[in-house]
């Protein structure tokens, strides 16, 4: 392509019409950009110009440009849309971020360890609701055994994702388990279970209890999931326990 160029006897006159600032002169209109060259070369009458934190004077009688025939082998620009790179390992990262947070530790208590929470939505949490027996005398009793099952099966009809804990731990390290993984209603079968058919529901984040039917709990379940439902009409229905 053709580019303006300044000529070798124009900057001689630049360097001499300038004496020690000539050189530094006749290398800032060298780095100018072709438009702004262009602009030189029309020049019809005196333009200030300043290098260096020092002010000069350029006349059309020192400017003398010639176009000359560039081959560009590499066109480099920059670009003037930026595009952001959001890929899903981006997108859940901020979502755990923003989620997660450390329960305030109960000082009166012997447990001084801290408990993490990943608050996820109920609408998105992976796990709906955990199944606890109170303890593994519940675990191994045959009513237990008839009514979880039934339990569990009802969750999966209706869609909703679940885990189990029966291990030996105290129920509330087992609640604080399932808060880390995010589980928003946990499910307690204890021995008035056995009687009446009847379980503690609790709710993650404000650590909430209630008493219902375990009829009722499946479907009530799928409701705050889907938001057709929200705790705090729930607890108000139910007596808590």
């Amino acid at each position: 392509q053709e580019v303006y160029a300044l000529t070798k006897t124009s900057g001689i006159a630049i360097m001499k019409a300038f004496g020690k600032d000539g050189r530094a002169v006749k290398a800032h209109i060298e780095a100018l950009s072709q438009p702004e060259l262009e602009k030189l070369a029309n020049l019809t009458g005196p333009s200030p110009v300043e290098v260096d934190g020092k002010s000069f004077t350029l006349t059309p009688e020192l400017l003398s440009f010639e176009k000359k025939k560039e081959k560009i082998s590499v066109n480099a620009f920059t670009p003037g849309v930026i595009e952001p790179s959001f890929g899903v390992d981006r997108i859940l990262t901020v979502v755990l971020e923003h989620a997660y947070y450390a329960r305030p530790k109960d000082e009166s208590g012997e447990d001084k360890q801290t408990r993490g929470v990943l608050s996820l939505s109920a609408v998105i949490a992976p796990y709906k609701c955990t199944l606890l027996p109170l303890d593994q005398r519940i675990s191994r009793h045959e009513k237990y055994l008839a009514l979880s099952g039934d339990f569990r099966r009802e969750l999966s009809m209706l869609g909703m994702s679940y885990t189990l804990d029966e291990s030996g731990a105290t129920i509330g390290r087992r609640y604080a388990r399932n808060d880390e993984l995010g589980i928003p209603f946990a499910v307690t079968f204890d021995f008035t279970t056995l009687e009446d058919s009847t379980v503690t529901m609790r709710e993650r984040d404000s650590m909430d209890q209630i008493r219902l039917p375990l009829s009722e709990a499946a479907d009530l379940i799928r409701n705050m999931c889907t938001g057709e439902a929200s705790w705090a009409e729930t607890a108000a229905k139910y007596k808590t326990g």
